[in-house]
């Protein structure tokens, strides 16, 4: 009989788990889970900065698009090369040449017809137009050290750079999310 009570002793089955199996898988399933959410927040962060990218590069095409239409030419018809920037009384809707969209500022930002987009009031299209030489590109590419200082200098040649501005709520200064930058030669 003493033998049975022994083996009864040593034949415990376990059954469930212990506190601190149950803590240890507790902290295991935390530790996922809170990985996981920075995984997701991570993850919608950079969706939204590739979305404000994907439209300020649309934004920057529409002005240049613009630029290109028909009506648009090098050098004002009626002035020649004689004055650069928007002639008085223009408007957005009757630049005829190129360099009066020098110092252009559109928000809402413009379609490649010149209509403004006003569901996307947070952003804003900023218009920058030099002469440049043709056969030095790379000259007035530093905008606060121009090589060529007289921007009614023809040259043949104009840099036209795009930087679209997007300001995250309406009262935040804006930040430049996209810069592009062309160059047109006259015919």
């Amino acid at each position: 009989m003493m033998m049975s009570k022994v083996r009864f002793k040593f034949r415990a089955i376990r059954r469930g788990f212990t506190l601190i199996e149950t803590a240890l898988a507790s902290i295991i399933v935390g530790v996922g889970i809170v990985a996981t959410m920075q995984l997701f927040a991570t993850c919608t962060m950079d969706n939204r900065s590739a979305a404000q990218m994907s439209t300020a590069a649309m934004l920057a095409n529409n002005v240049h698009e613009a630029m290109l239409g028909a009506e648009v030419t090098f050098a004002d018809p009626g002035t020649a090369h004689g004055y650069f920037g928007p002639e008085p009384g223009e408007s957005l809707a009757t630049f005829d040449d190129l360099d009066d969209f020098d110092g252009a500022s559109m928000s809402p930002p413009i379609d490649s017809l010149r209509k403004p987009i006003a569901n996307l009031p947070e952003y804003t299209q900023v218009v920058s137009v030099w002469p440049v030489y043709p056969n030095k590109l790379s000259v007035n590419s530093n905008e606060s050290n121009p090589d060529i200082p007289n921007k009614s200098t023809y040259t043949g040649a104009l840099r036209v750079r795009v930087r679209i501005l997007h300001r995250a709520t309406p009262g935040a200064v804006p930040r430049e999310v996209y810069r592009t930058s062309w160059v047109h030669l006259d015919n």
